[in-house]
Parts: C-alpha cells; sequence; structure tokens
C-alpha cells in the first residue's frame, strides 16, 4: 500500500480516469476518525471523496486495525447493489476501488446536512427516519438466506471486536473517563441495579455469535447524511454478519437520546414511530433493538465517546434514567 498525500492525490486520480489534476484542490472531507478522508475538487467542479484504510486509525492512532476493513465497506455496498438494488441507492456511488492500494472513491454526497444536526434542531423528517428503517430492514431480511456464504466474505473481526468492546465493556468497567463525580455515583447505581449488567452481557453475546444477516454495523446519526429528506447513509467499515437488531438499536438510541430535553418528547415519539414503521421488526427484533439501544445510549453518557447533546451533567444524567429504561424493554 502506498500512502497518499493531498499533493499527490489529483494526478492518482487523473490517472485511473477520475478527475483532471490541472487546477483540482484537495480538502479534508468528514471527520475522518478511522480512515483518511479528502475531497478532491477538480477545476470543471467534479467532485470525488477518496477513503485510505491504514494500519493505524486517523484519528486514534494508538489504534491499529487490519486495513482490510475497507475491503469490507467496499463489499458492504457491492452486496447491496446487487441484492437491494432500489434500497441501495441510499448508499454514496463508488467509483473506483483499488483494494492493493486500500483506497476508495466514491460519490461526494453534498451538498447535505448530517442527521444529528438535524435531530438535535428539531428539523429531521419523519420521511428521512422511515426510509432509514425500510433501508435497514431490507438489506436485513435480504441477506438472511445467504448469511452461511456470507460470513466467508465479511470476516471483518477487528473492527467488530474494536467497536463492541467499546459499546459493551470499556464503558461499563473501571475506567478513567472524564466523568463529573455526581453522574459517575449515578452510572454506578444505574448499574447495580438488578438485571442491568446480566442484559448487557447478553446483548453483548449476542453481538459477537450472531450471524442472522449483513449488518452496518455503525448507524449512528453522525454517519446519514441527508439530501431533501433522504438519508445516505456513509462509512460502513464495521460491515459483517451479526445481529439486524443491532443496526436497528443503534439508529433508535441516536433518536431516543433527544429525550433529554423536554421539548423533543413529541418529535421523538413521531421520529422513533417512523423509523420502525419503516424496518417493520417482528416484536423479539424489537425488543433486542431497545436493548442495544439502552446500552448505546449508557455508553454516549458515561463513555469515552460522549455524545456533544450530552454535555451536560443534567442531560447525562437523565440519558442514564434512558438507558436503563430501555434494557428493561420487552
Amino acid at each position: 500500500m502506498t500512502p497518499l498525500d493531498e499533493a499527490a492525490l489529483p494526478g492518482w486520480l487523473e490517472s485511473r480516469d477520475l478527475l483532471r489534476a490541472a487546477g483540482a484542490r484537495v480538502e479534508r472531507a468528514g471527520d475522518g476518525n478511522i480512515n483518511w478522508v479528502r475531497r478532491a475538487i477538480g477545476a470543471d467542479g467534479t467532485r470525488r471523496i477518496v477513503k485510505q484504510a491504514r494500519p493505524a486509525l486517523e484519528k486514534f492512532p494508538e489504534y491499529r486495525v487490519d486495513t482490510a476493513r475497507i475491503v469490507f465497506e467496499a463489499r458492504y455496498m457491492a452486496v447491496l447493489r446487487r441484492e437491494v438494488p432500489g434500497q441501495a441507492r441510499i448508499l454514496p456511488k463508488v467509483f473506483f476501488f483499488d483494494e492493493l492500494d486500500r483506497a476508495l472513491v466514491l460519490e461526494d454526497v453534498s451538498p447535505a446536512e448530517r442527521l444529528d444536526e438535524l435531530l438535535d434542531a428539531g428539523r429531521a423528517s419523519a420521511d428521512t427516519l422511515f426510509a432509514l428503517g425500510e433501508f435497514l430492514g431490507a438489506v436485513h431480511r435480504a441477506t438472511a438466506a445467504q448469511a452461511p456464504l456470507l460470513v466467508r466474505e465479511f470476516a471483518n473481526d477487528e473492527m467488530r471486536k474494536l467497536h463492541g468492546e467499546h459499546v459493551f465493556s470499556l464503558p461499563f468497567a473501571p475506567n478513567d473517563f472524564p466523568i463529573e463525580p455526581r453522574l459517575r455515583a449515578l452510572a454506578d447505581a444505574a448499574l447495580a441495579t438488578p438485571g442491568v449488567r446480566t442484559r448487557i452481557a447478553a446483548l453483548r453475546g449476542r453481538y459477537y455469535e450472531s450471524r442472522e444477516s449483513l449488518v452496518h454495523g455503525d448507524v449512528q446519526a453522525g454517519n446519514v447524511l441527508v439530501q431533501n429528506d433522504r438519508p445516505r447513509l456513509l462509512d460502513a467499515e464495521i460491515a459483517h454478519v451479526g445481529d439486524p437488531a443491532f443496526d436497528l438499536g443503534q439508529a433508535l438510541a441516536h433518536v431516543h437520546v433527544h429525550r433529554v430535553r423536554a421539548r423533543d418528547e413529541a418529535d421523538c415519539a413521531r421520529w422513533e414511530r417512523a423509523l420502525v414503521d419503516g424496518y417493520a421488526p417482528t416484536r423479539e427484533l424489537l425488543a433486542r433493538a431497545r436493548g442495544y439501544a439502552g446500552v448505546e445510549i449508557l455508553r454516549r453518557a458515561i463513555g469515552a465517546a460522549r455524545l456533544a447533546l450530552l454535555g451536560t451533567t443534567a442531560r447525562a444524567e437523565r440519558a442514564l434514567e434512558l438507558g436503563t429504561a430501555l434494557l428493561g424493554a420487552e
């Protein structure tokens, strides 16, 4: 693998007939937490997003993960375009994939707004949430019959484990995360509630052991861009064959958590109903998804990846209540 840089990127793209290098400019694109991500803009207005997977994660270089994660991302999009071509329009177009260089060239999904920002502002559309749920449900149902075969194509074990430990283990083990003393005491009390840790452990086991459907693995609102109410789902680096309820649960969590503000109650109910109606889960799958949502809300309140929305102690405390309640949902 040859690491790309901003100076060489236009020429690299031109050599693959993807962009004219003359007059092109390059800028950062997105958060770039896991991979090196840049936007290249040609003099003629052509725009390309380039992602390259490197051994050290871009924003967290202390973690080194197999660069095959971008192979699984490209494969996820290819499988969905084959199995659910209509729904796969939610994903960005793939213009080119260089497996040797671990580089993926994608459609620039812009202009667009992030779903988390729309939710935060109370401007999210129920149509967007319905379409997201419909996409997830269609993907999970379409890939369920092929799951035994897809397992071999999606042996994304390192990313699955890295994500799983940050969701199910690290926030609930002794740690030195910068949490306010009152919040830490309340978290300890919440986790001591009979059945809470047992439920988290059961969901953790299901996350690792399930081989039911092809899942995205990181359906958080920050990975969803919105264009005219149409969701565009990004960043499938954690794609694997697992529990479909995990995808739905993460999406539910990032809607439900807005209940930390009283003014969001009616909006949240409408958004959640649209997401669930779009997915159309069985009762058992929805119960499991709500449990996953509870874990996600708890870890976003007391873990290392605390949401900006939960920046105040009062909101984080309310999130503890929400997450604990969801863990008890059946």
